[in-house]
């Protein structure tokens, strides 16, 4: 195996079980910055308001459409809800890092999409990028009832799972939720937003081959 594509040690090898792997800026490449594109899409309070009010569409409990809704209609914007709809269906799947889930899973290792989505987005990745059956195990966060960095959803990917905190690692290109998996108790990676799945494999590489070395040594 060349430096360019390092080898995955068997899971047999490691004390890590199960590899949970957020979704943008990991496994799918967004370009433009969340906060960025909604500030074009909408102007600053708008970007404001929705990052601010994501919660509840993000666990599923409504949808993007009727948070779009409201923010619209409490800023008195003159903006079509479907048009702006439109800034969540952007993102291009990393073959690279597509293909490192698939040799995680050849290795043994049991895979978790680790993301957070609104059920309408969900749909988009589901129908439209193609992600199901990619991992073993899909967390969305609105199916969840949870999203990251909250405890709760580490602890029901690990249910889910079958594993204990120190048997995963999470790799996601969010401080804030790369944090929360830490307090958890899971092997974290902190990946740069859209840094591609060349490096993504180096980082995961050499996280469960020293994962094997202290299990052996």
């Amino acid at each position: 195996m060349s430096l360019s594509h390092p080898v995955i040690p068997p899971a047999s090898s490691t004390p890590v079980r199960a590899v949970l792997l957020d979704a943008d800026g990991v496994l799918q490449l967004i370009g433009t910055p969340w906060d960025e594109a909604l500030t074009r899409g909408g102007g600053p309070a708008f970007a404001r308001a929705m990052i601010d009010g994501e919660t509840d569409a993000l666990a599923g409990r409504e949808t993007l459409t009727e948070l779009l809704e409201r923010v619209v209609d409490d800023l008195g914007l003159k903006l079509n809800v479907s048009d702006l709809l439109e800034l969540w269906h952007r993102a291009t799947p990393d073959p690279l890092a597509w293909q490192l889930v698939g040799d995680l899973r050849e290795a043994g290792y049991t895979t978790v999409l680790a993301t957070n989505q609104q059920w309408e987005r969900r749909a988009w990745m589901r129908e439209q990028l193609g992600y199901d059956g990619l991992c073993d195990i899909d967390g969305y966060s609105c199916t969840l009832g949870v999203a990251k960095p909250d405890a709760a959803y580490f602890l029901r990917l690990l249910e889910l799972a079958g594993v204990e905190p120190d048997q995963a690692l999470f790799v996601d290109d969010s401080a804030r939720n790369i944090a929360g998996a830490r307090e958890v108790g899971l092997r974290t990676i902190h990946h740069p937003a859209d840094a591609g799945g060349e490096l993504l494999r180096r980082e995961v590489s050499q996280t469960l081959v020293q994962a094997a070395s202290a299990l052996q040594g």
